[in-house]
């Protein structure tokens, strides 16, 4: 079975190349033509918390439903599934405001990264359990 492209571009969340911005430990050029890669998952980890803390401080996306909106835009995505999947697994409601990304609230956001991985990614238990060391080093690495 073929891995998920998110994985094999050490890129659980999917961001999409930008020409404005370079990731920390990105490859460029990419081997993919839509989707950033990175060096390592955890560095793919960071580049998707800093974009969630922009989210939340630049754009006011303070909810799981706000950040999903703008993340999975309705033309590609179910998106009313994949609000509701990302509060089930967090246990979050929708529309319940986050907190902001401190060291206290690590475990919010990096569960958050994780269910996003999980739709994003198409992952199963085993996959969950893989790729959670991998969102623990984005965060230190994000705050060091």
């Amino acid at each position: 079975m073929k891995q998920a492209r998110g994985l094999r571009n050490n890129n659980p969340l999917n961001i999409i190349k930008s020409d404005n911005i370079t990731w920390q430990g990105e490859i460029k050029p990419s081997r993919d033509k839509n989707f950033c890669q990175f060096e390592t998952m955890g560095l793919g980890c960071r580049a998707a918390l800093k974009l969630l803390r922009t989210y939340y401080e630049k754009h006011r996306c303070c909810t799981i439903s706000r950040i999903i909106r703008r993340w999975a835009p309705e033309t590609e995505n179910n998106v009313q599934a994949y609000i509701k999947n990302v509060s089930r697994m967090t246990g979050i409601r929708a529309t319940t405001l986050l907190p902001p990304m401190k060291e206290e609230t690590k475990i919010v956001w990096c569960d958050l990264v994780l269910a996003m991985a999980t739709v994003e990614c198409g992952l199963d238990t085993q996959g969950r359990e893989q790729l959670a060391p991998s969102i623990d080093v984005g965060w230190r690495l994000l705050n060091p």
